[in-house]
């Protein structure tokens, strides 16, 4: 009558330690999956950092052109959408009331340098004072400056492009009277585009250093298809909402790309490693962890032993992601930066370079 009985206690304790092996199997794969940290040397270069951000295609500029002078337009030989080169004709007046007003001029101009030149042949015949031809000189010289004005307000009466343009809209119709100043094109300056991004104060200070940053365009089609960038400006003063700073950049107008000011494009960021003396530690905001009472702390790993210590660290300005340490760690020790969220002291970790 026992025998079942034995049995029976013989399979629950079978069952018991299969379950204690089955639980202990499973703690030990949670710690094996908890094993993987990423570690920091500090005093040592800051990994590169790469970052993809979100830009605007723009042009140099964009402008909207006028007429100086007055007049009735005639010619408008341009299409919206249309690039063309410096020196180009955009637009035109009826130059003819402007090509009189020039021919007059220069008639009044040959009339007074002949009554000049009669006058300073009767100066030297003494028939005449010095004044005489003085105020000749003054006539001669005011018929010069109409002369000049004129022929200014000829060439007013066209319009090209200053620069490679690409034509935006036109504003006027042929065959209408403009007043002086009355847009007739808007152009834009296509010598060279822009993509203007919005970066982080952390950020801002490699992006204003060439040597510091390298910044490429990714074009539409894939990875592989990048440009290069240049920098050309940022702004000094961070968006009031979002705090980060507006950089541009400059690239050539690729020619077998339909790209347009406008457009949206992806900028690759990638700044270079710094060094960061025994003077000017810091580290990631991540692995700043709060204690209890307030004050910060820092996991330490041993590479001899392959253990984890907690570490109590004096913290001063943060800037950006990273924060400086004041005092509590020395330059070549090695910190936690991520997976620190479930540590213990003692703990053995396995570090790894990134994710």
């Amino acid at each position: 009558m026992n025998k079942p009985l034995y049995g029976m206690a013989g399979l629950l304790l079978m069952a018991g330690v299969l379950t204690g092996c089955n639980l202990s199997e499973a703690q030990n794969s949670a710690a094996e999956s908890l094993a993987s940290v990423k570690v920091e040397t500090l005093g040592e270069l800051v990994p590169a950092i790469s970052r993809r951000f979100v830009g605007r295609v723009d042009a140099v500029s964009s402008v909207d052109l006028s007429f100086q002078v007055g007049g009735r337009l005639t010619e408008l030989p341009v299409q919206q959408g249309r690039l063309l080169p410096k020196g180009s004709l955009l637009a035109a007046l009826d130059a003819r009331d402007y090509q009189l007003a020039l021919e007059q001029a220069q008639i009044q101009q040959q009339q007074t340098l002949r009554d000049l030149n009669r006058k300073r042949s009767l100066l030297d015949n003494n028939s005449v004072s010095r004044a005489v031809v003085e105020e000749a000189q003054d006539q001669f010289r005011l018929a010069q400056l109409r002369v000049e004005s004129a022929q200014r307000n000829l060439s007013y009466t066209r319009i090209t492009a200053p620069s490679d343009v690409l034509i935006t809209r036109r504003l006027a119709d042929r065959f209408v009277n403009l007043q002086p100043g009355t847009p007739v094109v808007r152009v834009q300056d296509v010598t060279e585009f822009r993509v203007h991004i919005s970066v982080p104060e952390d950020l801002v200070r490699r992006v204003s250093s060439p040597e510091l940053v390298k910044a490429e365009l990714l074009l539409p089609g894939g990875e592989d298809q990048r440009m290069l960038l240049e920098y050309r400006e940022h702004a000094t003063e961070p968006d009031q909402v979002v705090q980060t700073y507006q950089v541009t950049f400059g690239f050539e107008r690729p020619k077998d790309l339909n790209l347009l000011p406008g457009m949206t494009a992806t900028v690759l960021v990638t700044a270079a490693p710094q060094l960061r003396g025994a003077d000017q530690l810091d580290v990631p905001v991540a692995a700043l962890n709060s204690a209890a009472d307030g004050s910060f702390y820092l996991w330490v790993f041993d590479p001899q032993t392959s253990e984890v210590r907690q570490r109590s660290v004096r913290v001063g300005v943060m800037g950006g992601e990273r924060v400086q340490l004041l005092s509590g760690v020395q330059a070549g020790e090695q910190v936690i930066t991520a997976g620190t969220s479930r540590l213990r002291e003692g703990m053995r970790v396995r570090p790894f370079s990134h994710f």
